[in-house]
Parts: structure tokens; C-alpha cells; sequence
């Protein structure tokens, strides 16, 4: 066996590098994408019909799959401590982060299968470990951070009771009732609606201001003067 056979071996393509890594960071990227459309639908107040959903998490998908191609960084890529690039280490350009955010959903499922991305092989693209190490690491953290704030505030309006969700639980439920008056075990649903109606209220939503004060006793002792 020729030395030429053995290196070729022993050294990986630089576009099967980090391969795995990244399908990591590929996943959590778009379940990332994925909350903070969700949240963003849920924010705004609107109905969550699938179709607006799957519209809303389409268009934080490709958001992030064009500031992917444009810095090479996306939050999932740099909690695994990677970015993407060309072969002369250039970032991906916006034309490529385009073009991924249609590929890189397909290649998660391809890769189990074939084991390698030839997606992004086409596209001209691999992934990297970021330079400089831990300095390197903290340096490039700026932009991801942001990513990471938006899904925080997208999983607090996921969880937090809508408007309307508030409105309906505590004026049209039994449990909303006793919720309202204390009269049982406040569980997580009532805090939570009870929470975000003290908010309304105090914020000048004169409806629900009127509605705590006459018909819900334990909020309407948080209530401003």
C-alpha cells in the first residue's frame, strides 16, 4: 500500500470534517427557528393556525440561514464551537445561506443515510472550527448571543397564556373560577394567567382592569391604585 494510500485514508476530505458536529448544530438551529416563529406568532396575538406557523417558522428559518451565510455563525454552529466557510476561508455569502436554508433540512435526513453532505459539497461550503480557540470562541460570541435572546424571549411567549387564552381561562372555566377566588391549589395555569392579567391590567387594558376588579379578587388586590 503507497504512503499516497495511507494519507488518504488517514485524512478526512476537508468537507467530511466536523461533518457530525454540524448535523448537530444543523438540528438545533432549526428547532431554534422553529420556537422563535412559533413565539413570534404567539407575541403578536395571532391566531395559530398551521399555515401562519409554518409561515412564521419558514421565514426565522431562512433569517437565520442568510446571517449563517453572510458571518459563517449561527447559534447552533457556535455552541459546537464551528462556522462554516468556503475552501479558501471565506464566509458562505448570502447566495449560499439562501440556497442552505432549502438543502440543509433535506441533508439532516440525507446524511443518516449516505453518511456524508453532498449538499453542502455542492454548494461549495464546509465546516470549520472557529480560530483563536476559547478567545477565538468568546470573541465571535456577540451575534449568536443575539439568536439566543430571541429564543429565550420566543420560549417565555410560548409559554406565557395569550390574551385571549388569559381571558377565556379565568372568566369561562370552573377552574378559572376557583382560580380567581382562591379557592383551590393555584397550579401552574393559574399563576401564569393570573400573572399576565395583572400585567394588562396595570398597562392600561381597561377591559381586563374591570374584569379583575369585579371578578377576580386575588389579582385585583395587585392591581395599581
Amino acid at each position: 500500500m503507497s504512503d499516497g494510500t495511507l494519507f488518504s485514508m488517514d485524512t478526512p476530505p476537508t468537507e467530511a470534517r466536523f461533518q457530525n458536529r454540524l448535523w448537530v448544530a444543523d438540528a438545533l438551529d432549526l428547532t431554534g427557528a422553529a420556537l422563535v416563529g412559533w413565539g413570534a406568532v404567539r407575541a403578536a396575538e395571532w391566531v395559530s393556525t398551521p399555515a401562519l406557523l409554518g409561515f412564521a417558522m419558514g421565514v426565522a428559518w431562512v433569517v437565520l440561514s442568510c446571517v449563517g451565510g453572510l458571518t459563517g455563525l449561527t447559534p447552533g454552529r457556535h455552541a459546537l464551537g464551528l462556522k462554516l466557510e468556503r475552501a479558501e476561508g471565506r464566509a458562505p455569502g448570502l447566495g449560499a445561506g439562501l440556497l442552505r436554508a432549502l438543502t440543509a433540512p433535506v441533508e439532516l435526513l440525507l446524511q443518516v443515510v449516505l453518511q456524508h453532505r453532498p449538499l453542502d459539497a455542492q454548494l461549495g461550503v464546509h465546516a470549520a472550527v472557529i480560530p483563536g480557540g476559547i478567545r477565538g470562541w468568546a470573541r465571535s460570541l456577540p451575534l449568536p448571543l443575539v439568536g439566543l435572546v430571541l429564543l429565550a424571549g420566543a420560549v417565555w411567549s410560548i409559554v406565557t397564556p395569550t390574551r385571549q387564552e388569559m381571558l377565556q381561562y379565568l372568566d369561562r372555566t370552573l377552574t378559572g373560577w376557583h382560580c380567581c377566588h382562591g379557592t383551590r391549589e393555584a397550579t401552574w395555569q393559574c399563576r401564569a394567567s393570573l400573572s399576565r392579567a395583572v400585567r394588562n391590567a396595570n398597562g392600561g387594558d381597561t377591559e381586563v382592569s374591570e374584569f379583575l376588579r369585579n371578578e377576580c379578587p386575588v389579582a385585583a388586590t395587585r392591581l395599581g391604585p
